[in-house]
């Protein structure tokens, strides 16, 4: 789940995350417009002249109603969460600010009390510098390749701190609008960014001391990501990016303690350390996000339930019922049965695997200096 999580964030490989061409590139798929227009899979044959006219004709009619159909959806999406911009709706927010001062700011902790990146690896100023860096250059020796690809994927995703500070200071309400502003919100968003800081740091001069790396394809790949920015759905609207980045500190607190538990069992008593650590950190964070959405589910379930597309259990979705608009139940009928759909699709795709007998793609990484891990691509 690791490794496809990896391929899935930075494309799919043959792999050389910075090089755009080459024998280890990767390669971004087309998307459905751009495969429409020539630039990858076509979309229409045209070569099936034996088709008669009225089927021809009838095709071209679905085609375009179904293009109608797709604009209009693009449409309503828009429309969907520009909803959420509403004076009231962000009153919503706006009126959580004493609530975000008692309940939330307490996650945060103070820069005394703080554990540094310095405390966990060797202290290059002390007399054992050079014996300290040969223990836990032998304790990475045993950490298998396709897990130090998990563990730079992991990395690479929290050097790309710049992006997400940037991304919440988008939002309405909540924005930190001079850089230093005084309210709840903006202290969190810099806290949270100054926290989050030091996992970047702390993985990137583990990964330097380890020596299993070649450091300027992984820098190259830091700066790539850094560079082409992120996208996300609703960018001004707190309501779904507080859902999303609820989800995503979630993903990153399992993420980092499965490699702490997965290398520690390999000998690697230091890396374990770093990433249990760094886990622990997420958790506290998604505590907090988890919070602020459990508050808008409080203060506006309608809008909160038709804005999640995560949190479905911890938050009691199926409960509500109350406040709830036509539009609003149906969300929550949708999302309270995504676990038990999820599931049947894993089982299927695993079923479909073992019956064709299909076996694991080596593929070369280049942030491991070109040597080959074992994926199973769909």
């Amino acid at each position: 789940m690791a490794l496809a999580a990896t391929f899935s964030r930075f494309g799919y490989a043959s792999c050389n995350p910075n090089d755009r061409a080459g024998r280890f590139s990767y390669h971004t798929p087309p998307t459905k417009s751009a495969a429409a227009a020539g630039n990858g899979v076509p979309a229409i044959r045209r070569s099936n002249s034996w088709r008669c006219r009225s089927t021809a004709t009838a095709s071209s009619q679905a085609m375009a109603a179904g293009r109608r159909q797709e604009k209009k959806g693009v449409v309503d999406e828009e429309e969907e969460w520009r909803s959420y911009l509403a004076p009231e709706r962000l009153e919503v927010v706006r009126q959580l600010e004493p609530w975000m001062e008692e309940h939330v700011l307490p996650l945060l902790k103070s820069v005394e009390e703080s554990w540094q990146p310095s405390d966990m690896l060797p202290d290059p100023a002390s007399d054992g510098f050079r014996e300290a860096c040969l223990e836990l250059r032998a304790g990475a020796a045993g950490v298998p390749d396709d897990i130090l690809v998990c563990l730079v994927a992991n990395m690479v995703t929290e050097e790309a701190l710049p992006t997400y500070p940037s991304g919440l200071n988008h939002l309405k309400v909540v924005r930190d609008s001079t850089g230093a502003d005084a309210t709840a919100w903006a202290r969190w968003i810099r806290g949270w960014s100054a926290e989050e800081n030091r996992h970047g740091d702390v993985l990137n001069r583990y990964i330097y001391l380890s020596g299993r790396f070649d450091m300027r394809e992984v820098e190259r790949t830091v700066q790539r990501l850094i560079r082409d920015g992120m996208t996300v759905h609703a960018p001004a609207s707190p309501f779904h990016i507080f859902v999303y980045v609820a989800f995503q500190e979630r993903a990153t607190a399992i993420a980092h303690g499965n490699t702490a538990r997965l290398v520690g069992a390999r000998g690697d008593a230091a890396l374990s350390r770093v990433c249990g650590t760094v886990a622990a950190d997420e958790k506290r964070h998604e505590a907090a996000y988890t919070r602020i959405m459990g508050k808008i589910f409080e203060a506006d379930p309608d809008a909160a339930v038709r804005a999640m597309a995560y949190m479905i259990r911890q938050w009691g979705v199926g409960e509500l019922a109350a406040g709830l608009s036509g539009e609003g139940r149906r969300a929550r009928d949708y999302l309270c049965a995504l676990p038990d759909k999820i599931q049947r699709m894993e089982e299927k795709a695993h079923d479909r695997a073992v019956k064709a007998g299909k076996k694991a793609t080596p593929i070369p990484i280049s942030w491991i200096f070109g040597r080959t891990i074992n994926v199973l691509v769909p």
